[in-house]
């Protein structure tokens, strides 16, 4: 939560290891997250001091955005948002990183 006196964002209500369970169910529980074939997309989930970390593989650049949105919403203070989107074909697309100066294709 937000305290718009001081600009400060509160600690979560929820310790770290129950903000992960209940980020992890309702990602679970949450239709939105299946990959190509039917099979459920695997994100894990860590949380320390309320910060949040997810790694997996999503669909779309979309659900990649709603489990960030998702673990904000739930309490994670911060979001280090790891997660790979599945291209087309069912493979995980590679992360791609650029060198200042240089575009990506």
């Amino acid at each position: 939560m937000f305290d718009r006196l001081t600009g400060v964002r509160e600690r979560p209500l929820l310790d770290d290891d129950e903000l992960q369970q209940l980020i992890s169910d309702r990602i679970d529980d949450d239709p939105v997250f299946h990959l190509a074939n039917g099979r459920r997309a695997r994100i894990t989930v860590e949380v320390e001091d309320g910060e949040a970390t997810l790694r997996g593989t999503v669909r779309t650049a979309l659900d990649r955005r709603k489990a960030d949105i998702m673990a904000r919403a739930l309490g994670a203070s911060t979001v280090d948002n790891q997660l790979a989107v599945e291209d087309p074909h069912g493979e995980p697309a590679r992360r791609r990183r650029h060198a200042r100066g240089t575009t990506l294709r």
